[in-house]
């Protein structure tokens, strides 16, 4: 339920705005996932670790399904939440992370260090309370070159804005199978444990080549003008936030008169 109200609530807020009736500017769809479902990734990749050792990627794909997450670690907005939703939809799976999957975050910003990626490793973990998480979920960085070719096969396309110093970038994950192909695609700010749990079995059996929730959700500072969009993208989050609020305080509600009658 409240999902749907945040997505209800930001298409709103978006439509709602100067810019998005029909003639306006269209939103900047080069920044938009564009989906490979089934695209093998380039395995021969070197990335460095979190402990500064440089692997191949296919070093993280040893018969177990892997989470991928594309993001930054300097982010000021809002990059985040969608790895933080993630951990914790995860941290609720009867699945642990090294175990039964691998959760592999590769940050796109060639500044990033692996003490960097340590501290990022760290600070997640701590939401995170499974035995083997140390083995199981692992923070990248590496040269522009490499990274760029992982998030080309994703169809993850980002650009750096020197001006603000920021990264522009679509919110979501993907889902690969044992073998590095995509299996599935969860796109925007939250994940949920159903929808992780379904997409990791159906990696493992090399199925259900899809994408789920396919919208666009740029990462960029609140306000700011984007091919001729101005997205007030936290205070639309927090609309939903109090849409849900609301919602659930009307269930409860109802729960207590139905029992009082």
């Amino acid at each position: 339920m409240r999902r749907s109200l945040a997505a209800l609530v930001l298409a709103g807020a978006v439509l709602a705005m100067p810019g998005a009736r029909a003639g306006a500017a269209t939103p900047p769809a080069q920044f938009a996932f564009l989906p490979h479902p089934g695209a093998e990734l380039p395995l021969a990749v070197a990335l460095a670790d979190e402990h500064g050792t440089r692997r191949p990627l296919a070093a993280f794909f040893t018969g177990k399904p892997v989470v991928l997450v594309l993001e930054y670690l300097h982010c000021r907005t809002f990059c985040g939440l969608p790895l933080r939703g993630l951990i914790t939809a995860l941290d609720g799976l009867p699945l642990d992370a090294g175990r039964d999957f691998r959760l592999v975050a590769i940050s796109i910003d060639p500044r990033d260090t692996p003490e960097d990626a340590a501290a990022a490793k760290a600070a997640y973990l701590t939401a995170y309370h499974h035995p083997a998480a140390e083995s199981g979920v692992h923070f990248l960085t590496g040269p522009e070159a490499g990274v760029r070719r992982v998030a080309e096969t994703i169809g993850f396309p980002y650009q750096y804005d020197a001006t603000l110093d920021q990264f522009v970038h679509p919110a979501g994950l993907v889902i690969a199978s044992p073998q590095g192909r995509i299996s599935r695609y969860l796109l925007g700010l939250d994940r949920f444990a159903a929808e992780l749990g379904s997409g990791l079995a159906e990696a493992t059996q090399g199925q259900a080549f899809d994408v789920l929730r396919p919208f666009l959700l740029l990462c960029r500072a609140a306000g700011v003008s984007v091919g001729g969009w101005s997205v007030p993208i936290m205070a639309a989050f927090g609309i939903a936030n109090l849409a849900a609020i609301a919602v659930l305080i009307a269930v409860f509600a109802a729960i207590l008169r139905r029992r009082q009658g």
